[in-house]
């Protein structure tokens, strides 16, 4: 289907109608959380916008990667069913056909579901999206491959560090020392080359992470319960079930303050008041964050985030 500026606006209008309307039929209650914030999330390997005034040196914040935090507390407010559909920011992605600047996120939570109901709830979304703007998906439900699974199949060894080091040097895929390496790039060497490459050219959900990659997620098992939602080679969705110790959480979060230092990146304080969220209480609870536009991009079969934009060009 080709479409022009004005086809991609109304097809966009009505995907984000459809959206809303699923969460509205099921309870959930929309939030608006602020776009520019003093503190911008702890991500290592994330990097926020520096806004500042022209006419003071005091008055700057980040634009969000994402509204994570805000939307944890308003559960610890007592809510139990919370989106958002937020425009979202993260420096050096422009690059390729499914990165940009800015873009469209949503971002939702549960009380009360594991990660197996969060991967149901979001192809339930989904299939939801796709039936309102007459798209057929898959007849059959989405496959569903755990981390160990995949590195079982496609690279033929576990997720220690020995052996990822040991089929990154059988296989020549990187020039640099390994030891200088952290665990998360020995990783991704492995996954971007051996198993990305297989992925099928449909829905799929990774789960059950390594604990080196946990990030807010819960460890549960020796695995982190966590999931990302793939199209082929495309990354659509990532999700938690979420940690909800405030202690744990400030060493993981001290950790990321100490990589990003070794990184050479820009150490952020702790988000003091996500921690009294934490510390105030938050129960049980899946959350899921998606790319709409990457989404919407995969529904209608395109290959590139500029023919779901007519604004790609300016961001």
């Amino acid at each position: 289907m080709k479409l022009n500026n004005l086809n991609i606006l109304s097809f966009r209008s009505k995907f984000l109608h459809a959206t809303r309307t699923f969460f509205s039929e099921r309870g959930f209650l929309e939030i608006d959380t602020p776009s520019l914030k003093k503190i911008p999330g702890m991500e290592p390997y994330l990097d926020p916008f520096l806004v500042r005034s022209p006419s003071s040196d005091n008055e700057k914040g980040y634009l969000i990667t994402s509204p994570e935090y805000s939307l944890k507390q308003a559960l610890s407010l007592g809510a139990e069913r919370v989106y958002e559909i937020a425009h979202t920011f993260r420096s050096g992605e422009k690059g390729s056909s499914f990165h940009t600047a800015e873009f469209l996120m949503l971002e939702f939570y549960q009380v009360g579901i594991d990660l197996g109901q969060a991967m149901t709830l979001l192809e339930e979304l989904i299939r939801s999206v796709a039936k309102e703007l007459g798209i057929l998906l898959q007849t059959g439900p989405f496959i569903r491959n755990s981390v160990q699974e995949l590195l079982s199949k496609n690279a033929g060894i576990q997720w220690d560090r020995n052996s990822l080091e040991r089929k990154i040097q059988e296989l020549a895929l990187t020039n640099l020392p390994l030891d200088s390496m952290e665990y998360e790039d020995c990783f991704y060497l492995i996954f971007l080359n051996l198993l990305e490459p297989n992925f099928p050219p449909e829905f799929q959900f990774v789960y059950d992470y390594p604990p080196e990659m946990a990030a807010l997620s819960k460890i549960e098992n020796g695995v982190a319960k966590r999931f990302e939602l793939y199209f082929g080679n495309i990354e659509l969705a990532n999700a938690f079930y979420e940690l909800l110790d405030p202690i744990e959480q400030r060493g993981r979060f001290q950790k990321e303050q100490e990589l990003r230092k070794k990184l050479g990146k820009e150490v952020f304080p702790i988000h003091e008041e996500f921690l009294h969220a934490l510390e105030k209480g938050v129960p049980a609870c899946s959350g899921i964050s998606i790319g709409l536009d990457r989404l919407l991009m995969v529904l209608l079969g395109k290959n590139s985030l500029s023919e779901v934009s007519p604004y790609w060009r300016e961001i």
